[in-house]
C-alpha cells in the first residue's frame, strides 16, 4: 500500500465514526484505531463561530426532519403517501446514479460508496419506490452508515 493510499485512509476513519478498521490483503495487514481523546489544556482554543453554527444547523435539521418523519407517520394513516428516506448503507464517498425526478423502485441502485485506499467500492440501493424529491448528499461526499442520502416521494 502506497503511502497517500494509507493517508487517505486513515483520514477516511478519522472523519467517519468507525472506531477500528482492520484490512489485510495478502500479506500485508493494516489496524487502524482511534485513540482515546487526549487531555483538554488549560489554554482556551480560538472557536471558529461558523463551524460551530453550521454544526448545530445540521444537527437542528436532522433532528427536525427525524421529528416530522416520525410525527407524518403517526398521523396519515397510509405510510407509503409519505417522502421516504434511502440511507446509506456503506461507508466512503458517495457517487449519485440517480437525478431528482428520476422514477425508482426498490433494489434500483441509486449510487455508489468508495474507498480509494483499500479499492472496495458498494452499490447503495433504493428501500423505497417513487420518484426522486431531493438528493442530500453531493457527488464525492464523504457518508457514514445511516445518512440520510435522498428523499423519495412515493407515486
Amino acid at each position: 500500500m502506497k503511502l497517500h493510499e494509507l493517508r487517505e485512509l486513515i483520514k477516511l476513519v478519522n472523519q467517519s465514526s468507525i472506531e477500528e478498521l482492520e484490512w489485510e490483503k495478502g500479506k500485508e495487514r493494516i489496524v487502524i484505531k482511534k485513540s482515546e481523546p487526549a487531555a483538554v489544556s488549560a489554554t482556551p482554543l480560538p472557536v471558529q463561530t461558523d463551524e460551530v453554527d453550521q454544526g448545530y444547523q445540521q444537527a437542528a435539521a436532522t433532528t427536525e426532519t427525524a421529528t416530522l418523519a416520525v410525527e407524518k407517520e403517526q398521523e396519515t394513516p397510509a405510510p407509503e403517501k409519505t417522502p421516504q428516506l434511502v440511507l446509506s448503507t456503506s461507508v466512503g464517498l458517495f457517487y449519485a446514479q440517480v437525478k431528482v425526478g428520476q422514477t425508482i423502485k426498490a433494489d434500483d441502485v441509486i449510487g455508489r460508496c468508495t474507498v480509494d485506499a483499500l479499492q472496495l467500492s458498494s452499490d447503495i440501493v433504493s428501500t423505497a419506490n417513487g420518484v426522486v424529491a431531493e438528493m442530500l448528499v453531493q457527488d464525492g461526499q464523504l457518508v457514514d452508515y445511516g445518512k440520510p442520502l435522498l428523499v423519495v416521494k412515493p407515486q
